[in-house]
């Protein structure tokens, strides 16, 4: 029997609770493979979802911080597929869901049609235990055949919806919408910010009057302290995801691996009590 899908569980589970969520992102093989799959799981307890970048060459979407992660794990060896081995490894030891930020062109290697691509990318995705995956470059309406293949193998496609984001565009979003929504809370790359824009507040208020049966509304890219994360939990998101932030202090400690495990635990317990917190 083939597992269902994590994320759809944990929505469901938590229906009735007003239950606030955390979605950490780190990029496979940074600073090495050995070394992320550690992290990862050190970081587990306090999150919700896991989500891991699959590394790339060209990551469009991604500020300065994401790219270097980038670098550091294709200098250390990962490629695709030990992306998906190490995944392997983190899923044995854990069932909380797990969600991948990968580029089309990544799916769509290693056959003659793009459709069949799809299918073995998606099944070999399913099979290491992933729910879920965004996709940064593909476009509702090219998305088809990216939907065809999550449908059949019951993995959740999440959309990115940014605060320039046509009306029509958000409308087709919501059509085919599964697990939650990936809200951009300023414009342009990721990115650690200072301070949280006018914008984002506008656009939850947007997404929010148009979703059905209060689908979740995650918000990231330039989300940093734990100020940050209440404040986007106030403004009405249902989850939040830090990204730049926490792979800031694996750049920071290179050289210091007890300090950074340390560090990043401490960083991401302030963000999750940060966001289930019941003060005003």
């Amino acid at each position: 029997m083939k597992q269902k899908n994590r994320i759809h569980n944990l929505f469901k589970d938590n229906k009735e609770k007003d239950k606030k969520y955390f979605m950490p992102f780190l990029v496979a093989g940074d600073p090495s493979t050995s070394k992320f799959i550690e992290l990862i799981l050190a970081l587990e307890p306090y999150a919700d979802i896991l989500e891991i970048g699959i590394p790339f060459s060209d990551p469009i979407a991604d500020g300065e911080t994401v790219q270097e992660a980038n670098l550091r794990a294709f200098k250390a060896g990962i490629n695709t597929d030990k992306a998906i081995a190490a995944i392997k490894r983190i899923r044995k030891n854990t069932n909380k869901p797990i969600v991948v930020l990968t580029y089309y062109n990544i799916l769509i290697q290693g056959s003659n049609t793009i459709e069949h691509a799809l299918d073995i990318t998606f099944g070999k995705m399913k099979a290491v235990g992933i729910d879920g995956i965004v996709i940064a470059d593909l476009p509702v309406e090219e998305a088809d055949l990216a939907l065809k293949m999550a449908k059949k193998y019951d993995i959740s496609i999440i959309f990115i919806i940014a605060p320039s984001t046509t009306e029509e565009r958000l409308n087709k979003i919501l059509t085919v919408a599964d697990g939650f929504l990936y809200l951009i809370s300023v414009m342009g790359i990721t990115g650690a910010r200072k301070s949280i824009e006018e914008i984002t507040k506008n656009t939850i208020k947007k997404v929010k009057r148009k979703i059905r049966d209060n689908f979740p509304i995650f918000l990231g890219f330039g989300i940093s302290t734990p100020n940050h994360s209440q404040t986007i939990i106030k403004l009405g998101a249902d989850g939040v995801i830090i990204g730049s932030a926490i792979i800031e202090i694996i750049k920071k400690n290179l050289d210091n691996f007890y300090l950074m495990k340390k560090q990043l635990i401490n960083f991401v317990s302030s963000i999750k009590d940060s966001i289930t917190s019941k003060s005003e």
